[in-house]
C-alpha cells in the first residue's frame, strides 16, 4: 500500500511540476495601483515588487527577471523627518520604461525614473539609478557599464 502511494505521490509531482513552475515565473506583488503596470504577455517575473506610487512601469516584450526584483518609481523626502517624510512621497515623475529583451538579474533593484535600453543586462544584485543604453551589462552600486553587448 505505501508503495502505491509513493507511485501516485510521483506521478502527480510529475504533471503538477510544469505548472508550478510555469506560475512561479509570473508571480509578483504590485505598491500601488496596478492600473500603472504595464507587463508584456512574454514577459517573466518571478516574485517581483513593483511600486507603482510616483509612476508607470512599462516591461516590454521577452523581458525576463530573476528571483526578487524591485522595480520602484516611489521615493521619499529625505530633509523631512518622522511622519512628514513617510508620508511625503511625489505621485509622478518616477516612470520606469524596460526595453525588449531585457535581463534583470536576481536581487536587481531598479529606481526610477530611468529606460533601460533594449537587450541590456543587470547583473544580480545591482542598483539601477539612471537611464541604461541599450546592449550594455551594467552591475553594481550604483550600476555603471562593464561591456558592450554585441547587437
Amino acid at each position: 500500500m505505501v508503495f502505491l502511494r509513493k507511485k501516485i505521490f510521483i506521478f502527480f509531482v510529475r504533471i503538477l511540476k510544469p505548472i508550478i513552475q510555469f506560475i512561479s515565473l509570473n508571480v509578483y506583488s504590485c505598491y500601488g495601483s496596478e492600473k500603472r503596470l504595464f507587463i508584456s504577455e512574454t514577459a517573466n517575473t518571478c516574485n517581483t515588487l513593483f511600486n507603482t506610487f510616483s509612476g508607470d512601469i512599462h516591461v516590454s516584450e521577452f523581458v525576463f527577471m530573476g528571483h526578487n526584483v524591485s522595480i520602484l518609481t516611489g521615493t521619499h523626502d529625505y530633509t523631512k523627518k518622522s511622519k512628514e517624510r513617510m508620508i511625503s512621497a511625489p505621485i509622478t515623475g518616477g516612470d520606469i520604461y524596460i526595453e525588449a529583451g531585457v535581463w534583470l538579474g536576481s536581487n536587481s533593484t531598479i529606481l526610477g525614473p530611468c529606460r533601460i535600453g533594449e537587450n541590456s543586462v543587470i547583473a544580480a544584485g545591482s542598483i539601477v539609478t539612471k537611464d541604461i543604453p541599450k546592449n550594455v551589462l551594467v552591475g553594481g552600486i550604483p550600476a555603471k557599464i562593464i561591456k558592450q553587448l554585441q547587437n
